[in-house]
């Protein structure tokens, strides 16, 4: 990771792995972007092999995890790119299913450590979240904005920010981005898809550009 223009950025190439059958057992690898100790907020790719099932679990902290890549089957709901789950703290839910393999992106706060369960909860409070059946709103500077997540996971807001072709935001719209398509310029870096930035706070930020338009999926702490 490096600072440029006051944000931190991760590209996708170079974030560093971990297989997490060392960790919990389970057949999937993260890679992490960003481990933010203050918000207690960790933001990494989750990379699932095909054919592969998360078991049902539960876990302290609280997630929204977006689909970049993929599919997985939840609940009998087939959810593809852009759609949500929002995994709230000590509830179980799953399992999920990912017949052909999927890469997630999971903003996690607070502990990421899970336990699998048998049983599901008597009051169900996880949501599955289909980013298509929400409207994109206009904003200023040529962006639009949907919302995909602002409430049930405490203080996270979670959206997808539209920046049009020639577009710039003049200050940061969210507290850490992820391009999901076309690219962005920071101080003259170019990010594409998957790359990640994070306005570090108390530090001026500079422009960033979008010359051929871009979607970022946004996460802020309110």
């Amino acid at each position: 990771m490096v600072t440029i223009g006051g944000y931190r950025i991760a590209k996708v190439a170079e974030i560093p792995w971990e297989d997490r059958v060392n960790v919990d057992g389970w057949p999937s690898r993260a890679g992490m972007y960003y481990d933010d100790a203050e918000n207690k907020l960790c933001m990494r790719l989750i990379d699932y092999p095909v054919g592969s099932t998360e078991p049902r679990h539960v876990h302290a902290g609280m997630h929204a995890t977006t689909v970049l890549k993929g599919r997985t089957i939840v609940d009998g709901l087939t959810l593809g790119p852009l759609d949500v789950i929002l995994g709230p703290s000590n509830e179980p839910h799953g399992p999920l299913h990912y017949p052909e393999g999927c890469k997630l992106f999971s903003a996690f706060q607070g502990s990421y450590f899970h336990s699998e369960v048998e049983q599901l909860s008597a009051e169900k409070h996880y949501r599955l979240i289909q980013a298509v059946q929400l409207p994109w709103q206009a904003h200023a500077s040529g962006t639009e904005v949907k919302t995909l997540v602002d409430r049930g996971l405490g203080s996270l807001l979670l959206q997808a920010l539209r920046f049009a072709p020639g577009a710039r935001m003049s200050r940061p719209l969210m507290l850490a981005g992820l391009v999901l398509d076309g690219d962005a310029i920071v101080d003259g870096e170019r990010l594409g898809s998957w790359d990640f930035l994070y306005a570090t706070p108390g530090t001026e930020q500079v422009p960033v550009s979008f010359p051929k338009g871009a979607t970022l999926l946004a996460v802020s702490v309110r």
